[in-house]
């Protein structure tokens, strides 16, 4: 049973190496493709750090959860970068037709909630303890979620690009900056918990004020934006309004726990 479950685990671990790669260059691809200039492809040497650290932890020492959530900040400071700079350079010429195209970025954009899943569960200890075993399953259902809510985001901008529902480019901007934003926030989550000896607590400022800005610049901003875009411009965004609506609430009551608990 031992074994299996390492082989699952390993198993996990190469899906996880293939899909960052993949991202990675696909990332890269965009602006090499749509420039005709293969030195963008330079872009994927970014995520080389988070690359690197992770295979040290994973094949030379033991990759613990606390080590893990190391690898994950230094994955979204290449991300970041990499969606901002397909914006920027590629913009609004993104073409349906290749395959390079508006749906093949969405795809790609939507390994990131899998990313963390199969870096959350593939950490040597992710199971060794009750605490650690709640806490893998508690980020990996707040966090894939807010990561899906960014990447929703950003394919408001990129579905105006393809249908034209008259959204300015500012506001279009303004948006991904604040995908951005929910990506960064999501390392800001990680280190709210601190882990020592099989043991998990939380970082009690750290938590109240991530739940803050959680609230105000994230799903408050996230609810107006959509709202905006739904009664103004006309397109659906009722399902993430909802979503937006029920993580003020989770939060306020996150932020309640937190005060009760210390």
């Amino acid at each position: 049973m031992a074994s299996f479950a390492a082989f699952c685990k390993w198993g996990a671990r190469v899906i996880f190496f293939a899909l960052m790669i993949i991202q990675c260059f696909f990332l890269a691809g965009y602006p090499a493709t749509y420039k005709n200039n293969r030195h963008w492809y330079a872009l994927a040497a970014s995520f080389a750090p988070a690359v690197i650290v992770w295979i040290c932890l994973t094949i030379v020492s033991k990759a613990k959860l606390r080590r893990l959530f190391f690898v994950w900040g230094l994955y979204i400071c290449a991300l970041i970068p990499n969606i901002a700079t397909v914006f920027l350079v590629v913009g609004d010429s993104l073409d349906k037709d290749k395959l390079l195209g508006p749906n093949a970025l969405k795809m790609v954009l939507c390994i990131t909630p899998l990313l963390l899943l199969l870096l959350l569960h593939t950490a040597d200890d992710s199971d060794q303890t009750d605490e650690h075993r709640e806490l893998v399953s508690k980020l990996s259902y707040q966090m894939a979620i807010d990561l899906f809510d960014a990447v929703e985001m950003i394919d408001i901008v990129l579905e105006e690009n393809e249908h034209d529902f008259g959204i300015p480019n500012g506001f279009g901007a303004s948006m991904i900056v604040l995908a951005c934003l929910c990506l960064a926030l999501s390392t800001w989550q990680l280190a709210e918990n601190k882990l020592a000896g099989g043991e998990t607590k939380i970082r009690f400022q750290t938590a109240l004020f991530r739940n803050i800005v959680e609230i105000v610049l994230i799903n408050l901003t996230f609810l107006i934006i959509r709202a905006v875009v739904f009664f103004k411009f006309g397109k659906d965004e009722s399902i993430f309004i909802a979503k937006n609506g029920i993580g003020i609430i989770l939060s306020a009551l996150e932020i309640r726990h937190i005060f009760v608990s210390r």
